[in-house]
């Protein structure tokens, strides 16, 4: 059992630092959060340290300000809490503060058994809101004893908007910009490009945190966390997937490059996926059973990783450019896919619900207008759209083609839309 009063001086601690947070740029996601009822839990998973405790003080700040208890269970000096802990847990919470309405945990699904606990405080009409950095072991728990009272909300680093946000750069929804403004914009884009959206790095201009972000992430949500017997083969296939950002891989090819099992690739790639550092878009298929056989792509939670990651990327901004894209489909919650057909013509994102067919090109030009122009008119025609995308630097235009149109735009301009 917990010590009570290490407990009590931990729970003091953790509050104070948590009320003492500087304010940070509000989320492009609070207005949904907002309208969280409380007859669920709220759940917000994402990648460490991507803002999600942040997003809920400023939840809490708008809904809750004097009424919430507030645990972090990221703590070393939580490392031995059990679940029958969670007793001590509420008596030091009433003791200290009396009666609360909302409990706000931290990482809860480092403790074993968490979500009987929040079952538990569901019956007795507490608000719950609860933050989550693994996606498996969060939706293990949740599947089995919450279902259907848990509302669930996935955030990623900075948005090109929140980024901007953070440099106090005004905003506007706009057909049409200023040369001064086109300018301004197109300059913070390069910047968001290679910094990406990480919350800290950003606010402080301290790319150096990237580092030890990553390295937060290894260590604590994938070696620790799954006892990884050989770190250095995890990182060997780490630095495999950010030198490939938006390239083709199999298991095969990692197998090949380092001698490592195929078995033992796909769970590397479930951990990863899991912490949610890296995720991958299937080829579109008609035949379900044909999703799995194929390549995927690979593409990384956020820009800054993969530029502090893999310095050496090959094709550097033309990867960066599609992955930004990758992440904002994903940020939007659109099922996308790649598509090729017989004929080997690609289309970089099919967004089947949507009607969406859209090709990522850093510079649209003679040599390659045609290749661009006939994949995204095949992605087209297999999701049965008249109208898709090809996402530039900056080169904006319209493209009619055997029936189709075809618009040409910046992806710093449809990042904004």
């Amino acid at each position: 059992m917990i010590n009570k009063q290490i407990l009590g001086t931990v729970i003091k601690d953790q509050l104070n630092e948590f009320k003492n947070q500087p304010d940070s740029v509000p989320r492009d996601i609070l207005n949904k959060v907002t309208l969280y009822t409380g007859n669920s839990a709220l759940i917000v998973k994402g990648i460490r340290r991507c803002g999600k405790s942040t997003l809920i003080k400023q939840l809490i700040s708008h809904k809750f300000p004097d009424d919430f208890f507030y645990c972090n269970f990221d703590d070393d000096r939580l490392a031995d809490f059990k679940s029958e802990d969670f007793q001590t847990l509420m008596e030091v919470l009433s003791e200290l503060f009396g009666r609360k309405k909302v409990f706000f945990l931290d990482e809860v699904q480092n403790i074993k058994g968490w979500e009987l606990f929040v079952n538990r405080l569901l019956r007795e009409n507490y608000r719950v809101l609860i933050t989550g950095s693994n996606a498996n072991l969060l939706s293990k728990e949740l599947g089995t004893h919450l279902t259907g009272r848990h509302l669930d909300i996935d955030l990623y680093p900075f948005s090109f908007k929140e980024f901007l946000i953070s440099r106090k750069i005004p905003i506007r929804d706009a057909k049409f910009y200023s040369t001064e403004e086109k300018a301004t914009l197109l300059k913070n884009f390069k910047e968001f490009i290679n910094k990406g959206g990480m919350p800290e790095p950003v606010i402080f201009s301290n790319m150096s945190l990237i580092k030890s972000i990553i390295n937060d992430i290894i260590q604590k949500d994938i070696i620790i966390r799954y006892n990884i017997r050989k770190p250095a083969d995890l990182k060997s296939v780490i630095t495999f997937f950010t030198s490939n950002i938006s390239n083709l891989i199999t298991v095969r090819s990692i197998t090949d490059n380092f001698g490592i099992s195929p078995n033992t690739i796909e769970k590397y790639l479930g951990y990863l996926e899991e912490s949610y550092l890296f995720f991958t878009v299937k080829r579109f298929e008609r035949k379900i059973k044909h999703f799995d056989k194929n390549p995927r792509k690979i593409y990384c939670v956020d820009n800054g990783i993969v530029t502090e990651g893999s310095p050496n990327i090959i094709n550097k901004d033309s990867a960066l450019l599609e992955n930004l894209v990758a992440l904002e489909l994903k940020r939007r919650n659109y099922e996308c896919y790649y598509y090729r057909n017989d004929n080997n013509y690609e289309t970089d994102f099919v967004v089947p619900t949507a009607k969406e067919a859209i090709q990522v090109c850093y510079n649209l030009n003679e040599g390659n207008e045609k290749r661009e122009v006939r994949g995204a008119i095949e992605g087209m025609k297999e999701i049965k759209s008249k109208e898709g995308l090809i996402l530039t630097m900056d080169q904006e235009k319209t493209i009619k083609k055997d029936g189709f149109k075809i618009v040409v735009k910046p992806v710093w301009k449809w990042l904004l839309e």
